[in-house]
């Protein structure tokens, strides 16, 4: 092989590593995680067009606890569009943070609705979301994730309370 060739060979392999460098650390990660939250605040307003119709914003406070005992804090905001039972969509948007006591965090968005299955008296959720940035071992999280639950208490008459309990599954990657 001439020079050229070696060199033209040298140069293709060079390029491949780059490649192979800059592309996700980590890709097809799974991840799932309980969250255990509070309603700490909620402001609503009374829609126009129905008695039924509630607009506003939310905030839940709480814990995320993930397979083999790793526990983290939990926080979300969002806002809602709800009708009671009889009519209407009951949709929100949020965005969420998870804090690791070792100083990682995600922030991840969310979108879904609110429904209530035969003979419940409180809401169950569903929904997806995607990974907006992390910090520590999550820098340069991408991926989407999906949640179901619900809620396992009522507002108290402060409009507090509120507990739910949501399942998440997610995947992701860690671009660089």
């Amino acid at each position: 092989m001439n020079h050229w060739a070696k060199w033209a060979v040298n140069a293709i392999l060079l390029a491949a590593a780059l490649v192979w460098l800059a592309a996700p650390a980590a890709a097809g990660q799974k991840l799932t995680w309980r969250e255990i939250s509070h309603l700490s605040q909620v402001h609503k307003i009374k829609g126009p067009d129905a008695k039924d119709h509630l607009l506003g914003v939310y905030q839940h406070q709480g814990v995320c606890l993930f397979p083999g005992g790793q526990a983290a804090a939990y926080e979300t905001t969002g806002a809602f569009d709800v009708y009671g039972r009889s009519g209407g969509g009951r949709t929100h948007r949020g965005y969420g943070k998870i804090s690791f006591s070792d100083g990682s965090a995600i922030i991840f968005k969310t979108q879904g609705v609110e429904y209530f299955a035969s003979g419940d008296k409180l809401p169950k959720l569903k929904g997806t979301g995607s990974f907006i940035s992390g910090t520590g071992r999550y820098q340069g999280i991408r991926g989407s994730l999906s949640f179901s639950g619900g809620y396992v208490t009522g507002l108290s008459e402060d409009d507090t309370g509120g507990e739910a309990v949501l399942d998440y599954q997610a995947e992701y990657t860690l671009v660089r």
